[in-house]
């Protein structure tokens, strides 16, 4: 159980890093409080035997990073919504040249 939840908490937290790191940096929280479950079922694991806890640490960390990133992310950045004015118009004239295919097809029976 202690080396399963160890792999898990490795797995999620490097997840949760990659997440953090990309522009939808909002879906690393879900990996990271895995990470961080798993972490904690780890260490509590660990405690009752002589294991090394530099690995339960370094999902610790990695999770850490992870959140804070994400956080950071998602408080400083600015979603912006373009110019639609352009976007609109093309929309117009696209709407206008297929009204005028549709008006010159000829349909006979």
């Amino acid at each position: 159980m202690r080396k399963t939840a160890i792999y898990l908490g490795l797995i999620f937290s490097i997840i949760a890093v990659v997440l953090a790191a990309l522009p939808f940096s909002n879906f690393a929280f879900v990996p990271a409080i895995l990470a961080f479950i798993f972490g904690l079922i780890a260490f509590f694991k660990s405690k009752t035997g002589v294991h090394k806890k530099s690995t339960i640490q370094l999902i610790f960390l990695l999770t850490i990073i992870a959140l804070a990133l994400a956080t950071y992310k998602s408080v400083y950045t600015v979603t912006e919504v373009g110019d639609t004015e352009q976007l609109e118009q093309r929309e117009d004239n696209s709407l206008e040249e297929s009204i005028e295919e549709l008006d010159d097809i000829d349909i006979s029976e």
